[in-house]
């Protein structure tokens, strides 16, 4: 995203803040999709919180301690507690879709972290990863996604989640191995 616009959201410039909405609602809307069991209507409600909110809190940005993106998207998860917490529900995740098809098996080539991270760059959204990552914790999900989908750094995510940029990197290591146990179950039981 461009500083220019950054900065004229910043300085509450309602047309730079038009455009970057439409920049990033699609991020926004996809990560609660995918992260989340939730209605499309619960989806808008948690958004529009979060635009209100990222407009209300402008004046108290600090750019010295945050990327405005980062500060976003931890206003995102915030405002997406806060909801279940209104609801008084726990936090649950989406059952991601799975297939009875035959796929091909990704786990026999997979040697080590580097090809985990190859193959779920190609294609994330495969049929085999969303049955292992279907059986991942919640906090494990959403730094895949962040990682993944989003293409967010350590540092960047370690700002979100509240973790240390070192402790994303060990966690995404250690969710990679758990994937990767998990896809070969998922082929076992498909076969």
């Amino acid at each position: 995203m461009e500083q220019a616009l950054i900065e004229a959201v910043l300085n509450k410039k309602k047309s730079a803040f038009s455009i970057f909405y439409n920049e990033i609602v699609d991020h926004f809307y996809s990560f609660l999709k995918s992260s989340y069991n939730l209605s499309n209507e619960e989806i808008n409600d948690i958004i529009s919180d979060t635009f209100i909110k990222i407009w209300t809190k402008l004046d108290s940005f600090n750019k010295e301690k945050w990327d405005f993106l980062n500060w976003c998207w931890m206003i995102l998860r915030n405002t997406t507690k806060d909801f279940f917490k209104k609801k008084e529900k726990s936090l649950y995740f989406s059952e991601l879709s799975t297939s009875t098809e035959e796929n091909n098996s990704f786990e026999d080539n997979i040697k080590d972290e580097e090809d985990i991270l190859e193959i779920l760059e190609q294609d994330f959204k495969s049929e085999q990863i969303k049955k292992a990552i279907s059986n991942l914790k919640p906090l494990d999900k959403e730094i895949l996604f962040l990682r993944f989908s989003e293409n967010k750094s350590f540092e960047e995510i370690s700002k979100i989640i509240g973790l240390t940029p070192w402790n994303i990197r060990v966690k995404t290591h250690r969710i990679l191995q758990n994937l990767k146990k998990l896809l070969k179950n998922c082929n076992n039981i498909d076969s």
